[in-house]
């Protein structure tokens, strides 16, 4: 599934919350209710928050508990970003692509962005939908580097969204209850099942830092590296057509390359 998101109309409004999908029939693909706009919204309400709070201070409040940058190595946001000061102006970015799995929970989008002094640049961002709290989307994921010349300009954002994936009858079916003991109390976060799909093993190298990740439903997944030399690779593969397909690649040179 495909959608031209007008990037116009999504800065006037708050990121919205993709809604989890109804219990599907035994047999069948579960409906999406992935919503690629609610990406594109809260990257762009970052931006927005940058503005008004500090470039720093607008990742420190998004950032998921367990998010990474990578500035040539991996590091822990909330490590890396406690004590760092803002810069007087804030960089502007904006997202041109969303990815995001059948179930709505986890995505990825991919944009450009501008610093205060002109130059120009591109990033990645993984996106979790968040159970608890106030804010509906935090990022756990973040890479990107400059370029020599700006991406073109776009006046829409282009969203996609995974295929569901078949369930097995027996797949997410609670054990009948016996006599009068209750049920047990079930977790509000949906349990991780395995890719829809095989994704290619990983070909880093000897020394490199490689990391997988997936959405709950299986129906997205991503590796980031970190190389030896401080460059970094993104890939990401989405369930589409009964198989994971390469979606996003992105090499990104070592900082000060």
């Amino acid at each position: 599934m495909k959608r031209l998101i007008p990037l116009a109309l999504l800065a006037l409004t708050a990121p919205a919350l993709a809604q989890p999908a109804p219990e599907a029939a035994q047999g069948r693909p579960q409906r999406a209710y992935a919503n690629p706009s609610a990406l594109i919204a809260a990257d762009i309400a970052i931006a927005r928050l940058a503005r008004e709070k500090g470039h720093w201070a607008a990742f420190r409040e998004t950032a998921d508990e367990a998010a990474e940058l990578l500035e040539s190595g991996r590091v822990l946001a909330k490590t890396a970003l406690k004590d760092r000061k803002d810069p007087a102006k804030a960089d502007q970015w904006a997202p041109r692509s969303a990815w995001i799995s059948c179930d709505g929970s986890a995505g990825l989008t991919f944009g450009g962005w501008q610093n205060p002094n002109g130059g120009n640049g591109e990033y990645i961002s993984v996106w979790q939908r968040q159970i608890k709290g106030k804010v509906d989307w935090k990022w756990v994921l973040r890479d990107g580097q400059a370029l020599s010349a700006p991406l073109r300009d776009l006046d829409w954002a282009e969203g996609k969204v995974a295929d569901c994936r078949v369930r097995k009858p027996t797949e997410g079916a609670a054990a009948p209850a016996t006599g009068k003991r209750k049920p047990e109390k079930q977790s509000k976060v949906p349990p991780i099942l395995p890719l829809a799909g095989p994704i290619p093993p990983s070909d880093a190298p000897t020394g490199a830092d490689s990391k997988d990740g997936q959405s709950h439903d299986g129906t997205l997944a991503w590796r980031s590296t970190v190389m030896p030399d401080g460059s970094r690779r993104f890939a990401a593969w989405m369930w589409k057509d009964g198989a994971m397909q390469e979606v996003v690649l992105r090499n990104f040179k070592a900082d000060g390359a």
